[in-house]
């Protein structure tokens, strides 16, 4: 594997570019070449470039993106060169995909994309460029996650200034398009991380109210924009965006630490994104530190050298860019010391997803990836650099400490320690002593938050009360010790199958809630009885065997959290007449 990076500025010089690539032995003899063009100009014509490489480099598989130019105007970078990066693969194959988002949805794309695959098989990682919503890229991906193949990649960006359109480049430039390369090979190997460094302070808050898939209305039921005005004394105008870039929203998503910044707001107080965003999330505000980043992509570089790759691709935040300023090409400098062919495309979100599914549409972070057809290497996923190995500081008198060091030290120390008090009253207050599940009181509380929360969108929601069948003979013949065992027990074969938006919890006694948001009723109902299947089946140390009876129902729009459960109850009470162990649904 090789790469190599050439500029231009000019048609006459990508023509010798391309010329010189097209007359290279490399060009001849490779597998597969990849031309990745990342465009931060704003006077190129597109149509003439496409035409070119198309022509002089037609065995190329050519993806890439205008850049993202949001950093203030002394940081502009559209009079800086185009970049056209190549690398050529030794035994790789690539196959290039273009989808016009125009004439499709991402579901659609996806499904093409997934039949291919299944052709595929030796597919070790995927590269994707695009220009349309967030929404759209989601649904493309949802349909070949199943393959569990790590992807990378970036969404194209624009000038702040200049509002140029956005642009994707495969076979042509689109305004709405996806461009996707796939890797496959059995030599290949991959190495990814996703540098963020903000660092979260504050309370935790929770996303109550979207629209669309990038935009959030309300914040703890309140104007999302009161959020910066309450904590930042940041108020919606013109400067609001730059007010706001350093203090990024994050989220935890799996195992990945997500940011998401506002690119704008609205007249109705609501936050724009150029990612996506679910209702019911739970977030902090964070800050970053510009040294603090840069240590963390030096850790990177140095990770990712000891992986020794053959090509090394970055994808940037336009968001770092602009929080860095004049020290953002520091935010490069460490990979471009060790791999000065690298390619780096900079663009409104990073595309990070593992062969597990962590990660997702990223922004104010750096996806830094590395390639190598050496097959002794080994595949290598970081889903969140976010904390450094920190050496001891001098212990010295003069060893000064920044003042902005020391209130972000003081904001994360004072966060850490309420979230510690917090997290142990919380477990006091809202857990059952013995089962430590939700207990009734936060049950409650919880079947409100998910009553409010489908509001707006009317969402499907499903309940189950479950209780278990003769339990008052496990207590008189084995005695409270051992029924205490069977519950905990039983407790614990149910939250096997806990989703990360389930909620379960003790509502008293022998008796439990399972709440399942997003769920229609016959889904709900079928959930259920591999529940009672799964216990029935289970063979507890004393007592053998024992059942459940099951209750479930769904949610309708006049529900309050005590008709949902009476309605659940009802259908339990008909279980129990039917003659237990089976699942009632009204």
């Amino acid at each position: 594997m090789l790469q190599k990076k050439y500029t231009f500025q000019t048609l006459d010089e990508l023509n010798r570019i391309c010329t010189q690539i097209s007359g290279s032995d490399s060009y001849r003899t490779a597998s597969g070449i990849l031309l990745q063009f990342n465009n931060p100009r704003l006077d190129t014509d597109d149509d003439k470039i496409m035409d070119i490489i198309r022509e002089k480099c037609g065995k190329a598989c050519l993806i890439g993106i205008t850049s993202a130019n949001i950093a203030d105007q002394e940081f502009d970078i559209s009079d800086h060169p185009a970049e056209l990066n190549v690398t050529y693969f030794r035994t790789t194959r690539l196959t290039k995909y273009d989808f016009d988002m125009t004439q499709m949805t991402g579901f659609v794309a996806g499904r093409v994309l997934n039949e291919h695959l299944q052709q595929l098989p030796d597919t070790k990682c995927m590269m994707v460029c695009y220009s349309c919503g967030s929404a759209v890229i989601q649904a493309f991906y949802e349909e070949f996650s199943h393959h569990k193949l790590p992807m990378f990649g970036v969404k194209a960006g624009r000038s702040i200034r200049a509002l140029n359109t956005a642009r994707v480049y495969g076979s042509t430039a689109r305004a709405d398009g996806i461009t996707a390369i796939l890797f496959s090979g059995a030599d290949l190997r991959f190495y990814m991380d996703n540098c963020l460094g903000f660092k979260e302070i504050g309370v935790e808050m929770t996303v109550t109210q979207t629209r669309g898939d990038h935009i959030i209305t309300e914040i703890d039921h309140k104007p999302a924009v009161d959020v910066y005005s309450k904590y930042l004394n940041v108020r919606p105008n013109r400067y609001f965006v730059q007010n706001v870039c350093e203090f990024p929203l994050v989220f935890h998503r799996r195992n990945c630490v997500i940011s998401r910044v506002p690119s704008a707001y609205g007249e109705d107080g609501s936050i724009h994104f150029t990612s996506d965003v679910v209702k019911g999330e739970h977030f902090r505000l964070s800050y970053g530190n510009p040294d603090h980043l840069l240590r963390i992509v030096d850790q990177s570089a140095e990770n990712l050298r000891a992986f020794r790759p053959e090509a090394v691709f970055l994808f940037e935040c336009g968001n770092r860019v602009r929080f860095l300023k004049e020290a953002a090409h520091q935010d490069t400098a460490g990979y471009r010391s060790l791999f000065p062919e690298l390619s780096v495309a900079v663009g409104y979100a990073e595309l990070f997803f593992s062969s597990t599914g962590d990660g997702g549409a990223l922004n104010s972070a750096l996806v830094a990836v590395g390639l190598t057809e050496d097959a002794s290497a080994k595949d290598t996923v970081r889903t969140c650099l976010n904390v450094i190995r920190d050496t001891p500081a001098p212990e010295h008198e003069s060893a000064y400490v920044p003042f902005v060091d020391r209130i972000l030290h003081f904001l994360e120390t004072t966060s850490g320690e309420l979230d510690s008090l917090n997290r142990e009253l919380g477990r006091i207050a809202h857990t059952d002593q013995l089962t430590r599940i939700y207990n009734r009181w936060e049950l409650e509380h919880k079947l409100n938050e998910i009553l409010q929360l489908r509001k707006s969108d009317h969402a499907p929601a499903a309940l189950i009360f479950m209780d278990i069948d003769h339990f008052k003979r496990v207590n008189d013949t084995f005695g409270h010790d051992v029924g205490d065992m069977v519950l905990r027990a039983t407790v614990d074969l149910i939250k096997e199958n806990l989703q990360p938006k389930h909620v379960f919890g003790r509502w008293g006694g022998e008796e439990f809630i399972y709440a399942l948001p997003d769920t229609p009723l016959p889904e709900a109902m079928a959930f259920a009885e591999k529940l009672r299947a799964k216990i029935e089946e289970n063979c507890y140390v004393t007592v053998r065997h024992i059942t459940m009876s099951f209750g479930v129902t769904a949610v309708s729009d006049t529900d309050s959290p005590e008709t949902f459960v009476k309605r659940a109850d009802e259908a339990l009470y008909q279980a129990k007449k039917g003659g237990r162990n089976r699942v009632v649904g009204i």
